[in-house]
């Protein structure tokens, strides 16, 4: 139970929660006094400066927990592969962070459902997005100085064994690189997939290891695919995705096997971007939205492509809601609204 004293009382007394100063004038929110600060006769000026006439004495009752242990226990609770935290609570919360470069994998229905438990309060950044060590993927706590324990408990149980919040590390891969097109491979005109696949590629650790130039021939472009399925991670295909009659791409990767293939997406830039899998290994197909835009289709799906995650029809539909891009005059993919969940 919280107690509350005047502040000219408090002399001598041990502070339970921080007192938050906020200076607009230097940009500065923080702790004016931490917990467990013992409050001094010069203390109470500056207290009744900070708006404070009172402070809270606690007294804990049966069945309640104080913020600072909520937050560990919660946050202990939440973390799965690849996370840390901080050591100990500013202001009642914790952060959770990345240990690795990897893409971060929040179970958003139990994230849900944690935060409806009542005092528990866990917001995070967005499933699948990539992250470097030490980003802040989760901030939690509890609403109140305290809360019931058993509010605490029911949602450690709802967190469940593993956790809600873990990150997918990126480690390399080998990509074959199949470039088709008729006019392309007569010289007629300059490959500029090449250059634009190249850094995207880098980022995520893989690396382009061969690549093909190939007419608009579907036998050829068949073999391809599989030669270079047996030998890499991953195999990327450029051009050939248009209606025209000399464009058989998708006819090659359907004689090839791929399955599951998902022809076409409902995302903005990049429609006719396409993914099969053939012997568990991902093909894709980059349309020629790529080579104009910062950020495309490809730019969503590459990173779980990279970590080995097999996509749904049922995910790819389910992009129509946000798979607009915004055409930003800056962009600042992917922190922003542009394929997000």
């Amino acid at each position: 139970m919280k107690r509350k004293i005047p502040v000219e009382k408090a002399v001598g007394k041990v502070l339970v929660h921080d007192i938050t100063r906020v200076d607009p004038d230097s940009g500065f929110k923080g702790p004016a006094f931490k917990k467990g600060h013992i409050i001094t006769r010069e203390d109470v000026e500056t207290l009744r400066d900070l708006g404070k006439e009172y402070i809270y004495v606690l007294d804990l009752e049966p069945g309640e927990i104080h913020e600072d242990e909520a937050a560990v226990l919660l946050a202990e609770a939440l973390m799965g592969e690849n996370t840390y935290r901080d050591p100990t609570p500013t202001e009642g919360k914790i952060s959770i962070y990345s240990r690795v470069f990897g893409m971060v994998k929040i179970d958003v229905d139990r994230l849900v459902a944690f935060n409806s438990v009542g005092e528990p309060s866990c917001p995070t950044i967005h499933t699948h997005l990539p992250v470097k060590e030490g980003d802040t993927l989760a901030a939690v706590r509890i609403i109140s100085l305290t809360a019931p324990r058993k509010e605490v408990e029911e949602a450690i149980k709802i967190a469940g064994p593993e956790g809600i919040i873990r990150v997918v590390p990126f480690t390399p891969k080998k990509v074959g690189l199949i470039i088709t097109g008729t006019e392309i491979y007569k010289g007629r005109v300059q490959d500029g997939f090449y250059p634009r696949l190249l850094p995207k590629l880098q980022y995520y650790l893989a690396e382009i290891v061969e690549k093909t130039l190939l007419p608009d021939d579907l036998e050829a472009i068949k073999r391809a695919i599989l030669e270079f399925n047996a030998r890499y991670d991953m195999v990327l295909l450029t051009g050939g995705t248009s209606v025209d009659p000399d464009d058989v791409t998708y006819q090659a990767i359907k004689e090839a096997g791929a399955r599951p293939f998902i022809r076409g997406n409902p995302i903005q830039p990049g429609n006719m971007f396409t993914m099969g899998w053939i012997r568990g290994k991902p093909l894709v197909v980059v349309p020629a939205a790529a080579l104009f835009f910062q950020a495309t289709a490809l730019d969503i799906w590459l990173p779980r492509l990279l970590v080995g995650e097999v996509i749904t029809r049922e995910e790819v539909v389910a992009k129509s809601h946000g798979g607009l891009c915004h055409r930003c005059n800056i962009c600042v993919f992917p922190v922003c609204p542009f394929g997000k969940e």
